[in-house]
């Protein structure tokens, strides 16, 4: 796998919360490939706030690739619909293409809290369709938290939507090898 500039633009799933980004998956990529990965997770972010930060998170590295990963925060905003949350992500992967970015969509994994559980089915199932539109690679991190007959393991969890520190391992392990197949095409 060659070296490549990685940004990773996303909400706390992406920084690593709580434990901040030396525990994140993209920390997990970055210590074991040569792609050099730009943790820009912030907080509680949605993806309408990624877009407003993109100037500044994704155009000043000049990153060869963007990773977008984000939809937790607005399950858990009513007033957003999903239509608006793909809106906003379908207006990132414009501003990247025409930035000669190569966008990449990570799906969000599914979460254990009713509240927001089919409205993050729905958002997984409408990003997807459109990294499929864009014929984009597209990271599907319920993987990360699927035993083999698909089922969520909750183990992997710390409060049923933040990963715990075996969660974000698990997360690390799936994006590497994301990276892995998709740079050895």
């Amino acid at each position: 796998m060659e070296s490549k500039k990685v940004v990773c633009l996303g909400d706390s799933l992406t920084f690593g919360y709580p434990y901040g980004p030396d525990v994140s998956w993209v920390a997990y990529v970055a210590g074991r490939s040569p792609l050099q990965l730009i943790n820009a997770g912030v907080n509680g972010d949605t993806i309408e706030d990624m877009e407003i930060r993109y100037q500044r998170d994704v155009q000043s590295h000049r990153p060869d690739f963007l990773m977008i990963f984000g939809g937790t925060n607005d399950a858990y905003r009513f007033e957003i619909s999903s239509a608006e949350a793909v809106y906003h992500l379908e207006r990132i992967i414009r501003k990247a293409q025409d930035d000669k970015i190569s966008p990449l969509v990570a799906l969000p994994m599914h979460c254990l809290d009713e509240y927001a559980a089919e409205r993050i089915k729905r958002l997984r199932s409408d990003e997807q369709e459109l990294a499929e539109w864009y014929s984009l690679p597209c990271l599907d991190f319920a993987m990360a938290f699927a035993d083999p007959e698909g089922m969520v393991r909750d183990e992997l969890y710390l409060d049923g939507v933040h990963p715990n520190t075996a969660g974000y391992e698990s997360m690390g392990k799936t994006a590497l090898s994301f990276f892995q197949s998709l740079f050895q095409r």
